[in-house]
């Protein structure tokens, strides 16, 4: 079985791998040189296990990218879009309402008035704290 020794790749503006092409024999030298020609660089075997997440995730658990230098460097950490944030605290708000839920339905059920009043205060706190988190999300 061949294992290649070198790689053909393209990276988008931010230095991460958007295409590889394995330089085996069935790589004619036609293609090869259409390929660099379409900005495909050069890259060792021991690099590409970098870029496609064969020697971890990095410093930041987001993977590898093409430094300044060439070579395999730590990618950024992700930071969250606006859309990740509010996807992010309407999921938990969704989820702590609905405990909130049955809490209350429990209280109901056993004719408990005043865990049934503490809960909707609760909830209360809860919606408030939603709205103010969704806002200084969206300010941002």
């Amino acid at each position: 079985m061949f294992t290649p020794t070198e790689y053909l790749a393209k990276f988008d503006s931010d230095g991460r791998r958007a295409a590889t092409v394995p330089v085996d024999p069935t790589l004619t030298d036609e293609r090869k040189a259409e390929l660099l020609a379409d900005e495909y660089i050069s890259i060792t075997a021991e690099d590409w296990n970098y870029y496609v997440g064969n020697k971890g995730t990095g410093d930041n658990g987001t993977g590898y990218v093409r430094g300044k230098d060439g070579k395999p460097v730590s990618a950024p950490a992700h930071v969250a879009t606006t859309e990740e944030k509010l996807f992010t605290l309407e999921s938990t708000y969704k989820a702590d309402k609905a405990q909130l839920a049955d809490y209350y339905l429990s209280a109901a059920m056993a004719g408990d008035t005043d865990t049934q009043a503490e809960i909707k205060a609760e909830l209360e706190e809860l919606d408030a704290q939603y709205a103010a988190d969704v806002k200084a999300a969206k300010e941002a």
